[in-house]
């Protein structure tokens, strides 16, 4: 199969037709793919096209590598989860008329899954920001907000107050736009520290979101854990038919 040599990536084009025989069911769940120079014949296109388009898939999660057996499909990946998408206009939006209260800001080593998103290796530290923010009727949102050594150590805690929206204060010391934001959504209960903090009672259900945020190039600029109380904060999502 020859791609189309028009505007759109070969990578892309390449993603898109291995996505959809994944989600077609057309490659089943642990089956193993095509090797990079098996696509390369298939779709005469380069080993770089075809690693950037496994990289992708990669990504979304439809398939995995074991190393000396090469890459297979995620089982269940025809069932995926539907991509749910916003703006970053959006989450800057939801943020007016609350305001924060910083409790921390110090150099830790991170949790591990926050290494590997930042991609840090074993020793490295970051900043980490832990704040709680507030709406009229109370608190309802509690932060862990991580940032990369190089731009934690050139922010102080005077330089942040309670109406600071931490997006717009990131883009201005990094000198650039959030291009995108990827999140999770999942839910937890409050331990003690939750509790007393967002004035409720341990045990409590709270819905955890995570956000990773990027920049046009691909760098992570921070991560921000959030657990909120379910009572005051609600999360709506308007779905169209394309």
């Amino acid at each position: 199969m020859v791609l189309d040599q028009g505007p759109t990536p070969l990578y892309y084009q390449l993603k898109n037709i291995l996505k959809s025989r994944i989600l077609s069911n057309e490659l089943k769940g642990n089956q193993r793919l095509p090797t990079e120079t098996e696509l390369c014949m298939e779709y005469n296109v380069s080993r770089v096209t075809v690693r950037q388009a496994l990289s992708e898939l990669m990504k979304e999660g439809l398939i995995y590598r074991d190393r000396g057996r090469g890459t297979f499909v995620t089982e269940g990946a025809e069932l995926k989860r539907p991509e749910l998408k916003g703006s970053i206009e959006n989450l800057i939006a939801s943020a007016k008329g609350s305001r924060i209260r910083v409790l921390s800001y110090k150099e830790i080593l991170p949790p591990p899954h926050i290494a590997k998103i930042l991609q840090l290796r074993k020793t490295e530290k970051v900043f980490r920001l832990e704040l709680v923010r507030f709406i009229r009727k109370g608190p309802f949102g509690y932060s862990f907000i991580y940032f990369p050594f190089s731009l934690g150590k050139i922010i102080s805690l005077n330089e942040l107050n309670e109406m600071t929206e931490i997006i717009t204060f990131v883009e201005e010391k990094l000198k650039t736009k959030a291009y995108r934001a990827k999140q999770a959504i999942d839910v937890g209960v409050a331990d003690r520290v939750l509790a007393e903090n967002l004035s409720v009672e341990p045990k409590t259900p709270l819905l955890i979101i995570e956000r990773n945020y990027y920049t046009r190039k691909g760098s992570v600029m921070f991560v921000a854990t959030t657990y909120f109380r379910p009572d005051l904060y609600k999360y709506e999502i308007e779905l169209t038919r394309t």
